[in-house]
């Protein structure tokens, strides 16, 4: 049978051009919108790599400016720190940290982009990392309160008791890999051009956004006594015991918040990480962005399908007559669409064939999708433990996609054109004929 449709096919090649045209522009045009597609869904698939369990954050908003005009920032200070001590207190709470200026949350915007240097000699040796800061309040188990493990060991890291704040960081494994080529640089000195640090531990790299992949990261320490007020809120980590209701937990702080807040300069709330990195996506129209390609795309499917299946209307339009002989010489309806959308199914498997060289040179010249919705530096470069960054798995994933979804467009573009074609009489094909 398939040779008989190779024969066919070949016989109304003249015809079939037209087809095969549309198919190997629409093949390498749906891979193109495919690939942001497979960056995206890959990207949220990659770990978390943190405990997200029994932690939240506890945010509070407040306006800079306007406060400053009933409290002059020394008074804010201690309001802010008797909070931060109050909540500390309860017992439900097994552990809290404080980020500072707001340089710390995860799930959120709270982050800034510094330097490490992995040759002190050449200033152009660096790579880019997202640096969080918090305030250090003297809690040993605070990566317990983040959720972060030990890259080394998978155990929960713990802060050495002779730590040094002013000097002394922690750093992700890609950070040590790209560094130094591994992770085990427990107490090696780190120098860049301004400032010598020791790196006292290495942690797991963990997903700060579901929509960008795990990056080099530093985490460094500060003391209170340089905090100050300043931007439109701050935000603390705290990790319950597990059990406890966050609602009851959500009115006790905003009662204590109450209590020490006369002017109610502060407004508290209590988040889950998910509804903190969910309102992070609104400020940044991270949540728009993406839905906005999603329904971009998925309108574009439509208009190729409505392009495919116009074509082969047209198609067996013509080919009506051919279609009324073979039902009057017995061949059945499910025949007659079996041998049609199977030639169909060939020319599109020629046409993504011949596709592909055009699809290598694009993707050579212009790369895969850019992963996330961040505003990345050219100095972060992909990960290649994940397979959205390695060019064959990428490749054929997206690949696969693209072949799969051409299929069913083309499968669904022929049969209604075949079947309504197969209803024509025997009879009324063999006088058109």
């Amino acid at each position: 049978m398939i040779t008989k449709i190779l024969h066919q096919a070949w016989n109304e090649r003249k015809h079939n051009s037209l087809v095969f045209g549309v198919l190997l522009l629409t093949s390498i045009f749906i891979w193109m919108i495919s690939d942001p597609i497979y960056v995206i869904f890959a990207t949220k698939a990659i770990p978390d790599n943190y405990e997200k369990r029994d932690r939240y954050c506890v945010k509070l908003d407040f306006d800079y400016s306007e406060m400053l005009k009933d409290e002059d920032n020394f008074s804010l200070y201690n309001i802010h720190k008797n909070i931060l001590q109050t909540i500390n207190s309860f017992p439900e709470v097994e552990g809290s940290i404080d980020t500072y200026m707001s340089l710390g949350a995860f799930n959120s915007d709270s982050h800034c982009i510094d330097n490490l240097y992995y040759d002190e000699k050449k200033k152009d040796s660096l790579i880019h990392v997202w640096r969080y800061s918090y305030i250090w309040e003297g809690d040993h188990n605070m990566f317990a309160t983040l959720g972060l493990k030990d890259a080394n060991n998978g155990k929960t890291l713990t802060v050495p008791e002779n730590i040094d704040i002013f000097n002394d960081i922690f750093i992700s494994r890609l950070a040590a890999m790209k560094l130094f080529g591994t992770t085990e640089v427990v107490g090696k000195a780190h120098n860049d051009p301004h400032t010598k640090y020791t790196i006292r531990g290495v942690y797991e790299d963990f997903q700060v956004d579901t929509y960008t992949e795990p990056l080099p990261s530093m985490i460094n320490l500060c003391d209170y006594s340089l905090y100050s007020i300043s931007g439109n809120s701050t935000k603390r980590i705290v990790k319950l015991e597990e059990g406890t209701d966050i609602e009851e937990f959500a009115h006790k702080v905003k009662e204590a918040v109450a209590k020490i807040d006369k002017n109610n300069d502060f407004r508290v709330r209590v988040l889950t990480l998910e509804e903190l990195q969910e309102e992070t996506h609104i400020e940044r129209e991270a949540r728009y962005t993406i839905n906005q390609k999603i329904i971009l795309n998925s309108f574009a499917l439509v208009c190729i399908f409505l392009c495919i299946t116009g074509t082969f209307w047209v198609r067996m339009d013509n080919r009506r007559n051919d279609i009324g002989i073979m039902r009057s010489m017995g061949a059945s309806r499910s025949r007659v669409v079996q041998q049609y959308v199977t030639e169909a199914i060939l020319l599109l498997t020629l046409a993504f064939v011949a596709a592909l060289p055009f699809i290598l040179h694009n993707v050579h010249i212009n790369g895969f999708a850019k992963p996330g919705v961040c505003e990345i530096s050219e100095g972060f470069t992909p990960d290649p433990q994940y397979g959205v960054n390695k060019f064959y798995i990428h490749f054929a994933w997206v690949t696969v996609i693209t072949y799969t979804a051409m299929l069913l467009i083309t499968i669904i573009g022929t049969l209604i054109p075949v079947l309504r074609a197969t209803r024509i009489l025997p009879a009324d094909a063999l006088r058109e004929e």
